[in-house]
């Protein structure tokens, strides 16, 4: 009878072995969680970033296959997820909080969704980098807000209704400035400067570090062919519009020539941190391995584009938002690495 037990328990254990290699060999070759990662168009920031952090996931992660594509900006992404909400389970984006504050304001385009959708469920995960609309004109003679009566000034490339359009506009209202507004996309708007077909347009500065500045990507051939003028906004006026509407933006101070040999004195403009950003519905165990990534290779992406100069272990969650505004698997991962949520200005990079 014990011979008999003996051989039946190395059978049972035979059997266990066989069925423990089967599980493990389904595990290796089970379907990597499938991600998107939405940046802006070839050239931008987002997008190089987005294509290097891409890679990087595919060549690192055993659980995450990751794509990089061109996007249209973050109320594209935004409204895709709502009418796809299966989308929202595999799509990073660019995000800046401005685009979700004009959603839940009702601006145009959002109204169909205001009261149907908790537009709270869009998350930041990561710093990308920090950037600044700042007014640009060709003419010397335009200085400051007030040069601006009568003058032709593209505000957006979107619409009247976006939220840089809003701050803005109310920004010129309450500064008794009235110019002649255009909405023209990014590109269309850069040489209509460049041809002299509009008086001012809004471009972005990038902050790189303590005191360090740099134009956006798209902005060098313009920078770079033209003596271009930073305009200054009246900071006590964008400070009012920000009391007025609630609007996101951060109020930044450029010092002279900060921007360009051409700017004699401070320059005001409306700055937001750019960031990564996934619906809720992501799971945190696929957020945590793509910021594990996204981390361990943090110093390569300031390689690859301007803004990225900021990105470290310090500013990664450096957003400037409470923490409720971050994707819980983001949260979940800078507390286990010991990573402060703040903000930029908390860590001395800007006023």
């Amino acid at each position: 009878m014990k011979k008999v037990s003996s051989v039946k328990k190395k059978w049972f254990m035979l059997v266990i072995g066989f069925a423990l290699l089967f599980l493990v060999g389904s595990m290796a070759h089970a379907e990597k969680y499938k991600v998107e990662i939405s940046g802006l168009w070839a050239g931008t920031n987002p997008y190089s970033v987005a294509v290097a952090w891409a890679k990087l996931i595919n060549d690192n992660s055993q659980m995450v296959e990751a794509i990089a594509r061109e996007g249209r900006g973050p109320n594209v992404d935004m409204k895709s997820i709502i009418k796809n909400p299966e989308k929202g389970k595999h799509l990073v984006f660019f995000l800046v909080e401005d685009s979700v504050w004009g959603a839940s304001e009702g601006f145009k385009g959002w109204k169909q969704f205001k009261g149907k959708y908790n537009f709270d469920n869009f998350r930041h995960l990561s710093l990308i980098g920090f950037t600044s609309d700042v007014l640009l004109t060709l003419d010397p003679e335009i200085k400051n807000m007030k040069d601006l009566n009568g003058k032709s000034v593209v505000i957006s490339n979107v619409s009247a209704t976006s939220a840089k359009a809003v701050g803005f506009k109310k920004t010129f209202e309450l500064g008794g400035v009235k110019p002649k507004y255009e909405y023209l996309g990014m590109k269309s708007m850069v040489s209509s400067l460049r041809d002299g077909l509009v008086d001012v347009v809004h471009g972005g500065v990038n902050v790189l570090g303590p005191g360090k500045f740099a134009p956006s990507p798209y902005l060098r051939e313009l920078f770079a062919t033209k003596k271009v003028y930073p305009v200054s906004l009246n900071k006590k006026d964008v400070l009012e519009m920000k009391k007025e509407t609630g609007h996101p933006g951060a109020v930044v101070t450029f010092p002279p020539k900060a921007i360009d040999q051409y700017q004699s004195g401070p320059v005001v403009a409306l700055g937001k941190c750019m960031t990564w950003g996934a619906n809720k519905d992501m799971p945190d165990k696929v957020v945590e391995e793509i910021l594990r990534i996204y981390l361990a290779n943090i110093s390569s992406f300031g390689e690859i584009t301007p803004a990225a100069k900021i990105l470290n272990k310090k500013t990664i969650a450096a957003i400037g938002v409470p923490e409720k505004r971050y994707h819980p698997g983001a949260v979940k991962f800078f507390k286990k690495n010991g990573i402060k949520m703040t903000s930029l200005n908390a860590l001395g990079i800007m006023d």
